[in-house]
């Protein structure tokens, strides 16, 4: 897992390399009170330092440091003297990025003319052109206006769409943050529909508008009884596509003719999902899911005749 380093560190890094240029072979001591920090402070920083340098991050690429005598030597530093340039397919990334950025405020954000004055200095300085137009899934309103409510502690009324059952339906939430999965993002929040909690894809909000929350609404720290429905499945063919439908962590050992067990919030999911894996899988338990998914595809059989 990757380390957070303080913004004080790194200044101290940035000054820490020119002064070991300069002062090859100074002892320990003699840096903590230069910079006026701890000895293991000292050592935290030379073993952070170790690992920097340019891509590629081999020993020909990175700086190299001695320091176990107590004395400090640097090597291979000086190839970071010249500023690394960026490639035309890396300026267009960080280029559309900074649209992505500036597109997600409101339009009369202050943030919105700094950021068209960065693209356009990047654009006309590497010759990439910004793109013309860049369609974002979440509008700018809709992202201010639930950041906002995140921020105030205020509801929201959400029209949202449903994929699992395929329609669009009003809430009122009460949003906490806002998590990345994947390529998607998630707005953790309490429905007042449901009397849960319960996660939105932020792309499915149709549109959220801010509302004041009273008493009443406010939830509880804890969820309240779990709603979840247990279901029995079992594979019959093509165990590679149910595993991979089911997100199964042990795929390896799950084969045709074996039964797990997953949990859903909306059984409908559950019989779309049987029903669009064809044979491959079966419900086995509950019984009465089990039954509406033979109704379902018989159904969806009756149309064809």
């Amino acid at each position: 897992m990757s380390r957070q380093i303080p913004d004080s560190q790194v200044i101290r890094l940035l000054d820490l390399v020119p002064y070991l240029i300069l002062n090859q072979g100074v002892a320990l001591e003699q840096i903590a009170r230069d910079f006026q920090i701890t000895k293991s402070d000292v050592i935290d920083d030379l073993n952070t330092l170790w690992m920097c340098g340019l891509p590629g991050y081999t020993p020909l690429e990175l700086i190299d440091l001695s320091f176990d005598t107590g004395f400090v030597s640097i090597r291979n530093a000086e190839v970071l003297s010249n500023p690394r340039k960026l490639t035309s397919i890396e300026m267009g990334a960080i280029i559309i990025g900074l649209c992505i950025l500036r597109d997600s405020f409101s339009a009369v954000d202050s943030q919105v003319q700094g950021l068209e004055n960065l693209i356009d200095r990047l654009s006309k300085k590497s010759n990439v052109k910004a793109p013309a137009i860049l369609s974002t899934v979440v509008t700018a309103e809709l992202r201010s206006a639930v950041n906002t409510a995140i921020a105030t502690k205020k509801d929201l009324k959400i029209s949202y769409h449903s994929f699992s059952r395929d329609e669009v339906s009003s809430r009122e939430i009460t949003p906490f943050t806002i998590v990345h999965d994947g390529t998607f993002e998630y707005l953790e929040s309490f429905c007042q529909l449901a009397q849960d909690f319960r996660s939105f894809r932020l792309d499915r909000i149709l549109s959220a508008v801010l509302i004041e929350k009273t008493d009443s609404q406010a939830p509880g720290n804890e969820p309240k009884e779990d709603s979840r429905v247990d279901v029995q499945i079992r594979i019959t063919s093509n165990s590679r596509k149910v595993v991979e439908t089911f997100h199964l962590n042990n795929a390896g050992e799950i084969h045709q003719g074996d039964v797990f067990n997953s949990s859903v919030y909306n059984p409908e999911w559950i019989i779309r999902t049987i029903c669009s894996l064809k044979s491959w899988a079966e419900v086995v338990q509950p019984p009465e899911l089990r039954s509406q998914v033979g109704m379902r595809a018989q159904r969806a059989l009756d149309m064809y005749v």
